[in-house]
Order: C-alpha cells, then sequence, then structure tokens
C-alpha cells in the first residue's frame, strides 16, 4: 500500500524565486489507493509585476484576470493546510519547491511543515526512455488530452505521471537522513572541507558530498526536508554546503541554507550515476 500524496504545480511572472512571483496553484490530492479526495485551485495577483506577454500566452493567465484575486500571503497558508503530512509530488520538483521555499520565506510562515517531495522528472528518466521528457511529452504516453501550463492540468498530468511510474518494478532504495541536532554539532568552529569524517557523523552514504558551512551568528532555524534533490550552496565568506541525494535519499536542511542555495540558483534536478 502507498502513501497519500499531492500533486501540485505552479505557474509564475518568470523562473526566478528572488525575482518573480507565484500567479497560480494548483494541487490534487489522493489518498493511498491513488483516488482524487481534493483539488486546491487558485489564481493570485503579484505584488511586484504582471507577467510579460510571454507568460502569458504560454499559460493563458492575463494581467486583467489577476487582478481583483488574493495575494499570496492570503493563499499560502490554505495551500499548505491542504498539503499537510502528504508526500509532495511535482515534474521538475525543484524548480516549484524553489518558489515554494521561497514564498515561505517571503509571507513570514512560522512553523511551516516539513515536505517530502517526490520529483518525476528525475524518477522519469530513471525508469523509462523517451526522447525527452517534458511533462508535454507523456500527454501521449498517458493517455492525456489537457491543455499545458495550466497548474490543475499539470498537476492532473503529472499525478497520471506519478502512478505510471509507481506501477513499475524497482527494487526498495536506500534513505539517509541528517537530524537536526546531527547537523547543528557541525557548526562550530572548523573551516576546513570535511569527507569521511562528516558522512560518518551524519550516517551519510559514500555518494553523499558535504563541504562544511559555519554559521556566523546564532540564527532561529527551520527545518525543511528535502528529497531526491541536489541541493548546494556558496556563501561570500567563501564556506559552502554541498549535499547531494540520489535514489530518493533525502536529508534535513535549514531554511538558512535554503534561502541562500535559492538566490544562487543551487537548487538542481540530478540523474541517477551509471
Amino acid at each position: 500500500m502507498g502513501q497519500h500524496y499531492v500533486v501540485f504545480d505552479f505557474e509564475t511572472t518568470g523562473f526566478s524565486p528572488q525575482k518573480n512571483e507565484i500567479i497560480q496553484i494548483g494541487a490534487v490530492k489522493y489518498d493511498d489507493m491513488h483516488q482524487e479526495v481534493g483539488r486546491f485551485n487558485q489564481l493570485i495577483k503579484p505584488t511586484r509585476s504582471y507577467p510579460p506577454t510571454k507568460i502569458s500566452k504560454l499559460t493563458g493567465i492575463w494581467p486583467a484576470a489577476l487582478v481583483e484575486q488574493p495575494v499570496l500571503s492570503e493563499v499560502l497558508p490554505d495551500f499548505l493546510a491542504f498539503s499537510r503530512d502528504s508526500l509532495m509530488v511535482a515534474h521538475n520538483a525543484p524548480f516549484d519547491v524553489s518558489f515554494l521555499y521561497q514564498a515561505i520565506v517571503d509571507c513570514e510562515i512560522e512553523n511551516a511543515p516539513h515536505f517530502q517531495v517526490y520529483d518525476t522528472l528525475s524518477e522519469a528518466k530513471k525508469l523509462v526512455q523517451m526522447p525527452n521528457y517534458k511533462l508535454e511529452t507523456f500527454k501521449d504516453v498517458l493517455g492525456i488530452d489537457l491543455r499545458s501550463h495550466d497548474a490543475l492540468n499539470d498537476c492532473l498530468i503529472t499525478a497520471k505521471l506519478y502512478q505510471y511510474l509507481q506501477n513499475l518494478s524497482r527494487p526498495p532504495q536506500p534513505q539517509a537522513i541528517s537530524t537536526e541536532s546531527l547537523q547543528m554539532d557541525l557548526f562550530g568552529g572548523a573551516d576546513t572541507a570535511v569527507t569521511e569524517e562528516v558522512r560518518r557523523k551524519l550516517s551519510l552514504p559514500i555518494t553523499k558530498e558535504l563541504v562544511y558551512y559555519r554559521r556566523d551568528k546564532a540564527r532561529n532555524w527551520q527545518k525543511f526536508e528535502v528529497t531526491g534533490l541536489a541541493v548546494t550552496a556558496a556563501y561570500s565568506t567563501g564556506y559552502s554546503l554541498t549535499v547531494t541525494l540520489y535514489n530518493n535519499e533525502k536529508v534535513t536542511i535549514h531554511s538558512d541554507f535554503l534561502k541562500e542555495m535559492q538566490k544562487a540558483n543551487f537548487i538542481n534536478e540530478i540523474s541517477k550515476e551509471e
């Protein structure tokens, strides 16, 4: 038996979580038998700038449709409540996750839930051979006739893809978790790269690469759980934090790191090494 999950998709005014904004949140919730149990679909009024013409042509969302919509801070808490305690599924998840975490920071959401994220793009690359892995390409394979680049439609397509991938034969994959206490114990005075010692302390497999970062002052840390992604952060101080995750392994990182990672566009998709 599987687990309940929420397939989600954002339409945005551009591709940078720091410069651009979410203008539509679409999400569909499924139970552990893959039966739909709820939908979330909301247009959002941007606070900085409306989508350019090329984005409107792509998404079908024009500025006039957004003028009377609620702003993100009014919508995000409802979306987080809708998604709580569910596996989060997205196609090219690093893009949507980066906007989600930036939204949590920008809206000053306290006690935000932890997320486990399943990326159908990276998983599909491991499990099926395709000419390309765009969501539109999978519509023919899955027998779906829906307009792409609408958040809710993309959720329905991604859900079918997720279910398709779940039906493919695959052995269970190991997971590795870095707890808050283990990670924070490392934040001392060291300023050199750490390898085997840190891997052992975090109980991370040898496939992990972790470069140490020292915090300068006490922070109010908030944990985020990232699954199946490559995450990297570089800082002006010369320190950096890099965690490379394979095969749906997961690690808990802190919001301060995540924010810097997003600024540097260092949240990337990664495929399994052959």
